[in-house]
């Protein structure tokens, strides 16, 4: 925390600890109304991904585990900014008010970098379901999910160890006070949010983009997953505010209630925009029933590729030449909806054919469109 020189002080008004001017009670209304949507959005997910189409899987428990430090982070940032003293001005504030306030600081703070992270961490590992095997796509989202969760650890660490005791954060009368300056940690921490916020909004664009669907579905797919530049938007907005209360302001917790709007509505967003593309089958229940119908495992439940059926070109949804010829080469673009042949002259010498080789191909190709198919309806 920034201490005002003198001159500063001299031109502040004279305290008011009885009834100070606040910022009101908006926010409050705000956060009591994004995030019942929040929740009901992780619910009706659970409820399509479980309940009617059986395919749960590891990004569906991590959305949850989101949601909870959510709902942490947005009861906190109700209660800094109505009852810490982070909606009034600095000077209208006691030093056992600023303790109390910079103790729901460091807490938000924690909440915020859990809640952001595992809404990211969720997003990108749903990304696997349409991510075709050795594809750049696939090797660019597992670049970004190690970005995530190493930023994740060393923010969560540099917070909680920046001073030594970690009380000097708070302890603004304490002998001895040895902490690191709070603001570089903090804008490279919101500046790299939404750096990463950025990656994951656009990482899947170009496997959408070559979907062969009509232009009007892979533009309402487009947008779908687009809901994440919201984030990137709310992000944005908090990086500004972050930056603008470390370092151009000594009213910190009157300008700091910015930051406490914007980091609410970032993880309340986040979990939104994150379940959209989930509730999908909303939009096209009889087309989610029928992909329910054909199999309750999930995506990654071991099963092996030769034992399910390949797709007929009437079934194909997504053009395979474009998210795997890529990928093989030596796959002709025209044998990828075709159905295997029923009789084939094996090789002398015992080994698999070319025809059989292709035939795997074809039967792993096939898994691929599967999944990307079940994740899109």
């Amino acid at each position: 925390m920034r201490y005002p020189p003198p001159e500063v002080m001299k031109t502040w008004p004279k305290p008011n600890y009885v009834d100070p001017v606040t910022r009101g009670n908006t926010l409050t209304i705000v956060e009591l109304t994004i995030l019942p949507i929040a929740l009901i959005c992780v619910i009706l997910r659970l409820w399509i991904r479980i309940g009617w189409l059986h395919k749960s899987w590891w990004d569906d428990y991590l959305m949850v585990v989101a949601m909870v430090f959510n709902c942490g982070t947005t009861a906190l940032v109700i209660m800094a900014t109505q009852m810490y003293g982070w909606n009034i001005h600095v000077w209208d504030l006691t030093v056992p008010q600023m303790e109390t306030g910079r103790k729901a600081s460091m807490a938000g703070q924690t909440l915020f970098v859990l809640a952001s992270s595992f809404v990211k961490i969720s997003i990108l590992v749903s990304y696997f379901r349409i991510a075709p095997e050795k594809s750049i796509f696939r090797k660019a989202v597992w670049a970004v999910l190690a970005l995530v969760i190493a930023a994740f650890v060393v923010f969560l660490v540099a917070l909680w160890l920046q001073c030594i005791p970690i009380s000097s954060y708070w302890n603004l009368l304490a002998n001895h006070r040895d902490c690191i300056p709070e603001g570089p940690p903090l804008v490279v921490q919101s500046t790299l949010n939404v750096f990463t916020d950025f990656l994951i909004y656009v990482l899947p664009m170009p496997t959408l983009f070559k979907l062969s669907l009509p232009v009007s579905q892979r533009l309402g797919l487009m947008i779908l997953f687009g809901f994440g530049g919201v984030i990137v938007v709310a992000g944005s907005f908090r990086a500004y505010w972050v930056h603008y209360v470390l370092f151009r302001t000594y009213d910190v917790t009157w300008e700091g209630f910015q930051i406490w709007v914007w980091t609410a509505i970032e993880t309340n967003m986040g979990v939104i925009c994150g379940c959209v593309p989930a509730l999908k089958p909303l939009l096209f229940p009889a087309r989610a029933r029928e992909q329910g119908s054909r199999g309750s495992k999930p995506y990654g439940s071991g099963h092996s590729r030769m034992k399910q059926k390949p797709q007929g070109p009437d079934d194909m949804e997504l053009d395979t030449r474009a998210l795997t010829s890529k990928d093989d080469p030596s796959i002709p673009a025209a044998t990828v909806t075709e159905r295997p042949m029923t009789s084939e002259r094996p090789m002398s010498d015992g080994g698999k054919s070319s025809m059989d080789k292709s035939r795997y191909s074809r039967y792993e190709i096939s898994s691929d469109l599967e999944r990307q198919k079940a994740y899109m309806y």
